[in-house]
């Protein structure tokens, strides 16, 4: 154990795999004596100087791979990662540490498309240390300064996501005035429709409005029971910047993610069900826009089956929804499917399948209902392969 402690900082020429081989060696013992570990990291957390890479590292391991710890011990390990937040707080206002946080989540990664370990789990570790900040002023100012931050990379938009997220678990009111505060900056008025085209590609800030859209997603899964009087505000901006930011599939994806986070929220709030939506209406057509711009020779959409599951919740929510747009909501989902190709097209181009679907099979998991049949407009729409085709 303090052979691998001495080597997970030290510098050789192999750069960062030596220290992740050391590291790899503590996460072994990790699966026999976690206790142990747990607790030399958390008295190298807690000196004030900022952990070295490869302490985020172990502790990004033993957050995300589930199997190291069972049900009892995953429990406890969080409750142990909760209080070093905690302890951590006192580090926000020392200028040095803060600095080199904010500096370890922005570097740019070996590869953007994958979240190193160490950074996923600091998004994560630094959203808990807001979370358990008593002070506002100094909750605002991390979030304004993380948000400042560029939004070009999809991992490090949700990372910064996740940390509003876990902020506004305990600071509602300030994460709302931050996330209000930035959209109304030059940034995001430049990632919207602009005149500008020059300012509104600059890499930095042309999906930032992605980044807001995943923060109020987040904002409303870690709310919990305190979801429901903030859903219509949260459901308007949602609204608001799927329509007026450029179209791409980033911001749709988003978009659609953000929702189904807010969607879930609700679904497990007691009392969701006599609550009153006042922007769901405006949603669903939103959605609607949204199934018209899928490609029509599309088989397996993950966008159009996550469309289908978010009208199918919606759809059990009050107020009910008007007939006029419960007739229009149907035939736009109707025409989403029933428009793919004919099945003898489909059948020439199975073998871009690495496991081709039946497609001479109706797939129970996307059952269209009647209007005004049990069960909301639209069945389950969650399965693999969602074709309505007899």
């Amino acid at each position: 154990l303090q052979l691998a402690l001495e080597n997970m900082t030290k510098s050789t020429e192999l750069e960062d795999m030596y220290q992740d081989a050391a590291s790899n060696v503590l996460v072994a013992i990790c699966r026999h004596s976690w206790q142990v570990v747990a607790q030399h990291l958390e008295t190298e957390f807690l000196t004030g100087v900022f952990p070295h890479r490869s302490r985020l590292y172990v502790m990004g391991v033993l957050a995300s791979r589930e199997e190291l710890l069972n049900e009892e011990d995953r429990a406890h390990w969080e409750h142990l990662l909760a209080q070093m937040a905690v302890k951590s707080v006192q580090f926000l206002n020392t200028d040095v540490w803060s600095k080199e946080l904010l500096w370890t989540l922005t570097k740019p990664s070996r590869t953007q498309q994958e979240q190193p370990l160490e950074k996923a789990f600091l998004f994560t570790y630094y959203g808990l240390i807001l979370q358990a900040e008593e002070n506002s002023t100094t909750v605002r100012t991390h979030l304004c300064g993380l948000l400042q931050t560029s939004h070009q990379w999809p991992k490090q938009r949700e990372g910064i996501a996740l940390t509003v997220g876990l902020a506004a678990a305990r600071h509602l009111d300030d994460v709302w005035a931050v996330l209000d505060q930035f959209g109304r900056s030059t940034p995001i008025k430049w990632s919207l429709h602009s005149s500008s085209p020059k300012n509104s590609e600059d890499p930095r800030w042309k999906w930032a409005s992605s980044t807001l859209l995943l923060a109020y997603g987040q904002m409303a899964a870690k709310a919990k029971i305190y979801v429901l009087p903030w859903v219509d505000n949260i459901l308007a901006r949602m609204i608001f910047y799927f329509r007026y930011s450029s179209w791409d599939e980033t911001l749709k994806q988003s978009f659609l993610t953000a929702v189904l986070m807010l969607v879930g929220a609700i679904s497990r709030s007691e009392g969701a069900h006599s609550y009153e939506f006042s922007q769901t209406s405006e949603l669903l057509e939103s959605l609607m826009v949204l199934l018209e711009k899928e490609p029509q020779e599309s088989l397996c959409s993950t966008s159009r089956q996550q469309t289908f599951r978010i009208i199918s919740s919606l759809c059990k929510l009050r107020p009910p929804i008007d007939m006029d747009r419960k007739s229009r909501l149907l035939s736009t989902c109707l025409r989403s499917v029933f428009a793919l190709p004919q099945l003898d097209t489909l059948e020439k181009h199975t073998c871009l399948f690495l496991e081709p679907p039946n497609i001479q099979v109706w797939s129970p998991c996307c059952t269209l209902s009647p209007v005004g049949g049990g069960g909301g407009l639209l069945g389950r729409a969650s399965g693999s392969v969602c074709l309505a085709r007899g």
